[in-house]
């Protein structure tokens, strides 16, 4: 009877895991499956991204030539002989550069020569232009070039909207196999790329370039090359040039009208398919073998899975450290017996560890979790320390110290060893690192889960900062906690009292070292804890929005400072406000604008807007706020340029007046004696020469000493404003410097 009794009960239970298994496996294959087309679709993006991105620096590059004012005269002898004179600025790529004049179908090379282009080409149709500010072509075969190409093109329209002119660069197709041969897919997979008539622009077969494909089997014979370039987005079962069955994954290309696809074997999924019916098997005979040895050996069976699960409890399986748990009652033990002692908690990760499992998948993620914790345990256990795994790619370490300014000089070397180690392995990660400090004798009640809570705040901090490597957990991290919860929790209340003020920093003209315009600044005194400067405030503002509040206060205070000045008689000039990123709706902004200015009976030549390129809008919305306050006398100043992504793009697009450079640039490298680089200043000279050719005025921000003013004067830089002049003063003392330097 108990025999029987033992085997109905095992029966049942191998029945009931089979069934539960099964249910398992189909929930694994099916995230499996949907885990493979989420891996393949990121990987195809991204690299479609970085693609669109080399071609935008091919359209950079031949809008950085693109001299507006110069094709309006409509020379084309000129124009032809600029094109010749700068096309060495071009990206290196550009084999060749002509402008082509619609009206006569000549084209002027930058070699030199001039051709007569004869019928309408069709990557020369005006209707290229009707969605987009420039063109990328097809592929282009030429009897003016021998060899395959494609053509990035810069159109130029008259008052009318009529096609007038476009500037083209010729660029090889060999060129794109450069941004392909890169890409970090799967064993056997493959890359293609089609232009917009499913001719193939890369193919791992180069006698295919310029071809359409055709699949021979029936089956697929409808899954052209043609079709992707029509369908664009799209996942498909079809057969490749070799005959395999692939899942072909496509996207476009940015706004050039190309796709790009990558071919991932079919094989793939039948493995995991295969797997599973291994699996399924296995399930089977390991149900029946443990059916039996629960018959004969249920107590030794039972000791076994206890002790099993007791190393899992201790052991993580894949790097053998402990698990967080065992970390923690072992750090307990550490910190509870040492009442004197004084210890380091690291938390360490890998940055950005999500996109290297996707990349490399889960299998080569595992490895590269297994070398990191090799490094941090040999670099613990040299110290004599204890380290233990959490969860994904988090490892814990606490080591007794004696001193913590010696430890951390050691942690520093310990680090550029470990990173000359990591350049050395087959996939490249960076390692960040929480720190926080307990002394045993400041502290009695000590939680292992707070240090570690304090760590991986530190850690916080780093994570948009690719130049640092860890944080240390301190007082000053909970005072910056404090102060943004006081200033949020104060702000409203502020400015209905009065808290904020207005400065001015004088902008000086350089030609004569006069006062020509200040730019107002706002800052904030608290009653209770004093000034508090724009670095603290204004990113906090900025992100809960109240920064919009703040600026149309800001904009009455100036309007009312002009207003008086104006009444009074006394001098005055023009004052440059900020508008910030968070203004992203036009009318609204111009609406609520125009509602303070015209309060006050003051003329718009006073006022200057401040716009930042680093904006939270997009150009076109930049466009349509700098025309509005245009139409209303107002000047435009770009803020900060040349440290966003796209300046020159920024400037095709948006009309400004003024274009102001960051004190960073006069700061970037500087010699011993102060003095800028040959270098640096070869390119902040270029930057203002363009800035004239441009027609815009220039002003450099952060002027402190008489080095940095005679270089930017000798280079007829328009205006500065900084330390060497003035700091940014009260309103009263503004109005004493203007009466002496106006």
């Amino acid at each position: 009877m108990k025999f029987l009794s033992t085997f109905a009960v095992g029966l049942i239970i191998m029945l009931l895991v089979y069934f539960l298994a099964s249910t398992v496996m189909k929930k694994s294959l099916k995230r499996a499956e949907e885990q493979y087309m989420e891996s393949c679709e990121q990987v195809l993006k991204g690299y479609s991204n970085s693609i669109n991105f080399y071609l935008e620096n091919y359209h950079t590059s031949l809008s950085s030539i693109f001299y507006r004012e110069l094709f309006e005269e409509s020379d084309v002898k000129k124009i032809h002989k600029w094109l010749m004179d700068n096309v060495n600025f071009l990206h290196k790529d550009i084999s060749i550069t002509f402008w082509y004049d619609v009206a006569t179908r000549v084209a002027y090379f930058s070699q030199g020569n001039i051709i007569h282009m004869g019928g309408r080409k069709d990557y020369l149709e005006n209707a290229n232009f009707e969605n987009s500010s420039y063109y990328v072509s097809d592929i282009v075969y030429s009897v003016y070039f021998d060899y395959a190409a494609f053509v990035v093109e810069e159109p130029f329209f008259d008052k009318n909207g009529e096609l007038k002119g476009i500037l083209c660069a010729v660029i090889k197709i060999d060129k794109l196999f450069g941004l392909t041969e890169g890409i970090d897919i799967e064993e056997n997979s493959t890359a293609y790329m089609v232009d917009r008539n499913g001719r193939f622009l890369i193919h791992p077969d180069r006698s295919y370039i310029g071809k359409v494909f055709v699949p021979k089997n029936e089956k697929y014979v409808e899954i052209t090359s043609k079709r992707t370039a029509v369908n664009k987005n799209e996942v498909v079962e079809t057969e490749n040039e070799k005959g395999e069955i692939v899942d072909l994954f496509s996207t476009p290309v940015g706004q050039t009208g190309w796709v790009l696809s990558i071919a991932y074997p079919k094989s793939f999924m039948q493995k995991v398919y295969s797997q599973q019916n291994s699996t399924k098997q296995l399930i089977i005979a390991v149900s029946v073998i443990s059916l039996l040895l629960l018959l004969f050996l249920e107590m030794l069976i039972t000791d076994y899975f206890y002790k099993r699960q007791m190393i899992d409890t201790i052991y993580d399986p894949l790097t053998k450290l402990w698990t967080r748990q065992k970390f923690e009652e072992e750090a307990h033990k550490i910190l509870h017996h040492n009442r004197n002692g004084l210890f380091m908690l690291v938390e360490a990760d890998i940055r950005s560890f999500k996109f290297l499992n996707t990349k490399y998948g889960e299998d080569n993620a595992d490895k590269v979790l297994y070398y990191y914790s090799t490094l941090l345990n040999r670099v613990v256990v040299k110290h004599s320390g204890i380290i233990g795994r959490g969860y994904a790619d988090h490892f814990y370490g606490l080591i007794y110290i004696k001193d913590i300014k010696r430890a951390m000089s050691e942690f520093r070397k310990e680090i550029d060893v470990m990173n000359e180690e990591i350049k050395k392995y087959d996939v490249n990660f960076f390692p960040q690192f929480g720190i926080t400090f307990v002394s045993r004798k400041e502290e009695h009640d000590v939680s292992v889960k707070k240090l570690i809570g304090q760590a991986s705040f530190a850690k916080s901090t780093i994570k948009d900062n690719m130049m640092v490597s860890y944080s240390l957990f301190n007082s000053h991290l909970l005072e910056k906690i404090k102060d943004q919860r006081y200033m949020e929790s104060r702000m409203e209340k502020a400015l209905e009292d009065g808290e904020f003020f207005v400065m001015y920093q004088p902008k000086i003209l350089l030609s004569d070292d006069k006062l020509v315009g200040a730019e107002a600044l706002v800052r904030w005194s608290t009653p209770d804890k004093g000034l508090i400067m724009p670095n603290d405030f204004i990113p906090l503002f900025e992100k809960n929005g109240f920064i919009t509040k703040l600026d149309f206060y800001v904009y009455e205070e100036v309007f009312k400072f002009i207003s008086a000045q104006l009444k009074e008689g006394k001098p005055i000039v023009p004052i440059s406000v900020n508008m910030s990123r968070n203004h992203n709706k036009p009318d609204k902004f111009m609406r609520e604008f125009m509602e303070i200015f015209n309060k006050y009976k003051i003329p718009p030549h006073l006022i200057q807007v401040e716009i930042i390129e680093r904006s939270f809008m997009d150009k076109d919305t930049l466009a349509e706020i700098t025309n509005s306050l245009h139409k209303k006398g107002f000047s435009v100043a770009m803020d900060d340029f040349g440290s966003g992504e796209s300046s020159l793009n920024m400037l095709t697009k948006v009309p400004v007046d003024v274009l102001k450079f960051d004190r960073e640039f006069l700061l970037s490298s500087v010699k011993d004696d102060g003095s800028l680089d040959e270098k640096s200043a070869k390119f902040i000279q270029i930057l203002v020469d363009m800035s004239k050719h441009l027609e815009k005025e220039t002003v450099f921000e952060g002027v402190e000493t008489q080095m940095q003013r005679d270089f930017l004067r000798s280079i007829n830089c328009d205006q500065v404003q900084g330390y060497f002049y003035s700091k940014p003063l009260k309103e009263e003392d503004f109005i004493s410097f203007m009466s002496k330097h106006i």
